[in-house]
C-alpha cells in the first residue's frame, strides 16, 4: 500500500508554494489505486519546472517509477518508466555511443516531465522538441485504463499529451530514439556581440551550427543596448580513434543556504553582467558535453541565490518577422521598470510539426528572463503579457507562475481530463478579467 504524506511543496522557482498530499507509487497498480481514489490530482516528476505546473492539492510523484525497461544499444532506443531522469541514462547511453537528440539545459528532469512539457534545447531549428524523437508511451487515464499512444495508435492523444502539461493523464513509460555520438566533446564558438543588432546577426550568420544559445545583458544601454554573447557548438570528432566515451562526472558546487533577499539587486546584477561580458572567451574551444549542455547543473541548489522569496522566469517566443522589434521593445520596457532579471537567454527556433499543437516554440526567437520575485514583478508580467500578445507570441507554460490565462494559447477544456488538475490549469480555466 502506498503511503501518503502532506507537506508544503514548490517547484524550482520556489513560488508559488502549496500544501499538498503527496503519494509515491512504486507500481502501476499502486498508481491506479490513487488515480481512482481522487477527484483531482496531478503527476509530478522531479519538480524542475519553474512555475505552478505539477502543483495541486494532491500530487502523484513518479520518482519511484524509475526502471529502465530496455536499452537497445545497437539501434539507440530507450524504453523506460516515466520517473527515470535524463541524468540516470547518461552513464549507460554515452559509453554505448549515443546521446539525446533533444535535451534541455538541465539533466535532472524526468522522461515524463520531458513529454509533458515537450522540452526543447539549443538545437530546435534542426531537431525540434523531445516529441520529434518520441516513439510511443503508455498513458494512464482518469478511469485507470492504460492507453498505448504513438503517431499510429491514438495519435490525437499522443499529441495532446506532448506539451499537454500532464492534463491528459499520467505517463507510465516511454520509448524514444537516441542520436549517435562519437565524442564527449563539443566544438564551441563564442561570439561576443556589442548590441542587440549584432546579437541577432550572430544567430543569423551562424545557422550552419548545430547548437546555439545566447546570453543577453538586459541592463546595458545606449550603443551597448542588448549586448551579449552567443555560444554556438557542434559535436566534435574523436580526438583519437580509441578515445573512450564516458560522460564527464563532476561534483557540483553547492549553495548551502538561501541568500538574503537583497543580494540580487540592480547594482550586483550590473557587476555580474559586466564580468560575464568581459570574460567571455571568444573563438572556438573544446568543451565537454556536461559543460555545454548542462551548465546550471554545476551549481547545486542555485535557486537559493534568489532567497526564500523565490524567482519568476518569464519565457516567451515571438514569430520570426516580429522577433527583433518585439524583443527590443520588451527589453526597453524591462529597463524602465523596477525589476531586473539576473539571467537572460536568447534562442532561435525553427518550424514545428503541425500535429505538435501544444509545443512551445514557434519559428522565431525566444527570450527567457529570471527575475527575483518582488512586490512589483506580477505587475510587470502583466505588461509583458500584453506586449507578447501584440507581437503574436506565446509563453512557455512549463515556466509560467503568474501570466494571463490566454498566454500559452491552449484550451485545457478541449483536450484535458477534468481529474488531472494543477494550479496552472486552474488559472487558465479561471479566465480572469483581462486574461
Amino acid at each position: 500500500m502506498t503511503k501518503n504524506q502532506t507537506s508544503t511543496i514548490a517547484n524550482w522557482g520556489n513560488y508559488p508554494k502549496v500544501r499538498a498530499e503527496i503519494t509515491v507509487p512504486e507500481t502501476p497498480e499502486n498508481l491506479r489505486e490513487q488515480v481512482l481514489a481522487r477527484e483531482r490530482l496531478i503527476a509530478r516528476g522531479n519538480g524542475k519546472c519553474y512555475g505552478d505546473a505539477a502543483l495541486s492539492p494532491f500530487i502523484i510523484s513518479t520518482l519511484r517509477l524509475n526502471r529502465v525497461l530496455d536499452f537497445d544499444a545497437v539501434n539507440g532506443v530507450v524504453h523506460c518508466e516515466a520517473g527515470v531522469l535524463l541524468a540516470d541514462l547518461l552513464d549507460a547511453i554515452v559509453p554505448a555511443g549515443w546521446f539525446f537528440h533533444v535535451t534541455p539545459g538541465i539533466k535532472n528532469i524526468t522522461i515524463g516531465g520531458a513529454i509533458a512539457c515537450d522540452v526543447h534545447g539549443k538545437n530546435h531549428p534542426d531537431k525540434g522538441c523531445f516529441s520529434n524523437w518520441l516513439i510511443s508511451f503508455e498513458l494512464m487515464r482518469a478511469d485507470g485504463a492504460i492507453v498505448h499512444c504513438s503517431r499510429a495508435d491514438n495519435p490525437d492523444l499522443f499529441w495532446q499529451t506532448c506539451g499537454g502539461m500532464g492534463w491528459t493523464g499520467v505517463v507510465l513509460s516511454a520509448r524514444f530514439q537516441l542520436m549517435p555520438l562519437r565524442s564527449i566533446y563539443m566544438r564551441q564558438l563564442a561570439v561576443r556581440a556589442e548590441n542587440l543588432e549584432a546579437l541577432f546577426a550572430a544567430f543569423e550568420t551562424n545557422q550552419n551550427r548545430q547548437y546555439a544559445a545566447g546570453w543577453v545583458d538586459c541592463l546595458s544601454g545606449g550603443a551597448a543596448f542588448g549586448r551579449g554573447v552567443v555560444y554556438f557548438a557542434d559535436h566534435a570528432e574523436p580526438q583519437t580513434p580509441e578515445a573512450p566515451l564516458l560522460f564527464p562526472q563532476k561534483k557540483p558546487r553547492n549553495v548551502p543556504f538561501y541568500a538574503p533577499s537583497w543580494l540580487l539587486n540592480p547594482l550586483t546584477i550590473r557587476v555580474h553582467n559586466a564580468m560575464l561580458f568581459s570574460k567571455a572567451s571568444t573563438g572556438e574551444h573544446l568543451v565537454d558535453l556536461d559543460r555545454y549542455f548542462y551548465p546550471l547543473d554545476s551549481i547545486q541548489n542555485w535557486n537559493r541565490l534568489y532567497g526564500r522569496r523565490g524567482f519568476i522566469q518569464y519565457q516567451f517566443c515571438l514569430p520570426e518577422a516580429k522577433s527583433f522589434e518585439g524583443i527590443r521593445q520588451i527589453m526597453k520596457t524591462i529597463r524602465e521598470s523596477r525589476d531586473t532579471p539576473f539571467l537572460t537567454v536568447l534562442k532561435r527556433h525553427g518550424e514545428r510539426p503541425a500535429a505538435a499543437i501544444h509545443s512551445f516554440p514557434i519559428r522565431g526567437y525566444s527570450l527567457a528572463l529570471d527575475f527575483p520575485r518582488t512586490s512589483s514583478i506580477i505587475s510587470l508580467v502583466r505588461v509583458l503579457d500584453e506586449l507578447v500578445w501584440q507581437y503574436d507570441g506565446k509563453i512557455y507554460l512549463a515556466k509560467d507562475a503568474c501570466s494571463a490565462s490566454r498566454m500559452g494559447r491552449v484550451d485545457p477544456v478541449a483536450f484535458g481530463e477534468p481529474k488531472f488538475h494543477s494550479l496552472l490549469k486552474e488559472r487558465i480555466l479561471a479566465k480572469k478579467q483581462g486574461a
